[in-house]
């Protein structure tokens, strides 16, 4: 009876501890590129006066090179529209920034758009991002641990 009961109070104390844990720190939707320099995840975001120019420099991004050879788009500018399926905004770099996990029609897992700011926008909203593609990353969330996933560094986004 003694060890049973040894037992059950080390679980009760592993339980505990976990939820403790998960009140604190939540449930982990961090990105390994934002562990490096912060070029390495964010570009800055476009002035009001260049928005229209940039807009027309980037190219809709075509889900067939997607498939085909997806590090094949690195470096481009594309635009891409989706449904925000979840947001964060965690403070990197002494800034505030936003991650999103975007689905678009056509893509079996989201893109993570990565944004130099905050955004007024909110999941189920659909948006349009504007930005620098860059295959591969990698997320430390457990629905998408170990998938080679698409970012998207937005320089501006827009709400459609």
């Amino acid at each position: 009876m003694e060890k049973l009961s040894k037992v059950l109070t080390a679980l009760l104390i592993i339980v505990v501890a976990a939820f403790a844990y998960t009140l604190i720190f939540g449930l982990s939707f961090e990105f390994m590129a934002s562990e490096g320099k912060e070029s390495d995840s964010y570009l800055p975001v476009v002035s009001e006066e260049n928005i229209s120019a940039y807009k027309a420099s980037c190219t809709e991004l075509n889900l067939s090179k997607v498939s085909e050879n997806p590090a094949s788009l690195n470096g481009q500018k594309v635009k891409v529209k989706g449904q925000i399926q979840k947001k964060i905004e965690p403070v990197q770099f002494n800034k505030t920034r936003t991650y999103i996990e975007l689905k678009v029609p056509g893509l079996q897992n989201p893109i993570i758009v990565s944004y130099a700011s905050t955004i007024p926008f909110n999941p189920g909203d659909t948006i349009i991002a504007y930005g620098e593609y860059s295959y591969p990353i990698r997320t430390e969330t457990s629905e998408l641990a170990n998938k080679d996933l698409i970012m998207i560094k937005a320089t501006y986004i827009e709400k459609t």
